[in-house]
């Protein structure tokens, strides 16, 4: 991982913050993004605590302004890093699940700028730098449930996510190095997981070390 580049988001906890370490232990230089300072600075703390460093990328998905700042962030690493090797979307705000006929029209639109329109507007304005860069790895994460009551909110965001990255797959397969993966995770100790299954047994599931470490395995160097 010696000179490549990560952008990793949902990097303040969890299996992002889990990724960001250990690629920066492997020797990436990894820029990380979340919501909470704090959060991202306790991620930081530990990246250094391996002997790295991170750039910090404050970003609510979120807030008014996301639309822009999002916009801005794939020139942003062109014009300091020249390129960029990897990218890790972890990011995901969580959704009350609820029956179709019961979601509030807050819950629903904060849903789809948080959890569908930001992730496309980071493949728009990452697409082109990953593509640049020789073998590019894009990561992107199947939802922790099938199609099962009262998880449309989640389920819905997820196909119609599933459905954009496939596409984005076939689109670049002739065009560039570029791997995007898709993939199902291993159940993981996370805050987001205990919120969906207050009742789990933490004992029977990964650590996001773990999981870190089966993500980080799909590289193609």
């Amino acid at each position: 991982m010696q000179n490549k580049i990560a952008f990793i988001t949902g990097a303040s906890r969890g299996i992002g913050q889990a990724c960001a370490v250990a690629l920066a232990q492997a020797g990436a230089h990894c820029i990380i993004s979340a919501r909470t300072q704090m959060g991202l600075m306790q991620t930081d703390d530990l990246i250094q605590s391996v002997g790295e460093k991170a750039t910090l990328l404050p970003l609510d998905l979120g807030s008014q302004d996301a639309c822009k700042q999002i916009d801005l962030i794939g020139p942003s690493i062109a014009a300091q890093f020249k390129r960029l090797d990897i990218f890790i979307h972890a990011a995901f705000q969580y959704v009350p699940l609820t029956p179709v006929t019961q979601i509030t029209d807050v819950a629903w639109d904060k849903n789809i700028q948080v959890n569908l329109s930001s992730p496309w507007r980071l493949i728009r304005t990452l697409s082109p730098l990953l593509s640049a860069t020789k073998n590019a790895n894009a990561f992107f994460f199947q939802p922790m449930a099938s199609y099962l009551p009262f998880w449309s909110p989640v389920t819905a965001i997820h196909a119609a996510l599933g459905a954009m990255i496939q596409s984005w797959q076939q689109e670049i397969a002739q065009l560039s190095s570029l791997q995007i993966h898709y993939l199902p995770l291993s159940p993981t100790n996370t805050l987001l997981r205990q919120s969906f299954f207050p009742a789990e047994n933490k004992q029977t599931l990964n650590t996001p070390a773990q999981t870190a470490k089966e993500i980080i395995a799909h590289i193609i160097h």
